[in-house]
């Protein structure tokens, strides 16, 4: 199996790798829930559609989450990266009953490491962290990042290192590489399709 090492910004261009069994990418792209107490929340993938419900959500997170997230000061992103990563293939939400986002994660290229990586994001809204959902959405993403042929997710913890290091070894073994820019890298296994969303429904059904 290929690992990630650190490379050239060219050996990832900037392109998704697209899924090449039909069969399990249809999977990626079947809506699931997820039950967080007596609240059902719907996991599918992101649509433009869902840019003001997406930016409500960053305006009710903490600066300290949105650092967590985009290591950019504690902003948010602009509307128009907002939308950007919503028009991204692998880009989930998952969204209330009442159509509320609540959290956001998604895969990206990622220009330090090669082909075989892949870089993961995720961000939860602070009133509905610490119940379960950062877990569920990371075995969901490393199942999407698995059946899209990619051996490795990277991860960019920021001040959320312990806590991020929890949601990447449920998915995977987990290496630190320490650094001015410190980052997780997590080999997957070939089980990791295994955790898609609609997969564990499937089986808890």
């Amino acid at each position: 199996m290929r690992t990630c090492t650190q490379s050239l910004p060219t050996g990832n261009s900037g392109a998704l790798r697209p899924a090449e069994d039909e069969r399990l990418a249809e999977l990626i792209r079947q809506p699931w829930t997820l039950r967080v107490g007596r609240h059902p929340l719907v996991v599918r993938l992101s649509s433009v559609h869902d840019l003001a419900a997406v930016a409500r959500m960053h305006a009710r997170c903490s600066a300290r989450s949105l650092l967590d997230r985009y290591r950019s000061g504690g902003r948010a992103p602009a509307v128009a990266a907002l939308d950007r990563l919503l028009r991204r293939p692998y880009t989930i939400v998952a969204a209330t009953a009442a159509g509320d986002i609540i959290a956001l994660g998604n895969l990206e290229p990622d220009g330090s490491h090669n082909e075989m990586c892949v870089e993961v994001g995720l961000l939860v809204e602070d009133g509905w962290q610490r119940l379960g959902i950062g877990t569920e959405l990371m075995t969901h993403l490393a199942g999407v990042a698995q059946v899209a042929g990619y051996h490795e997710l990277i991860a960019y913890p920021a001040t959320a290192t312990h806590a991020a290091q929890r949601l990447m070894v449920e998915v995977g073994r987990t290496r630190m590489v320490p650094g001015p820019e410190l980052h997780m890298h997590t080999y997957l296994s070939e089980a990791a399709s295994l955790g898609l969303g609609s997969v564990r429904e499937r089986l808890a059904g």
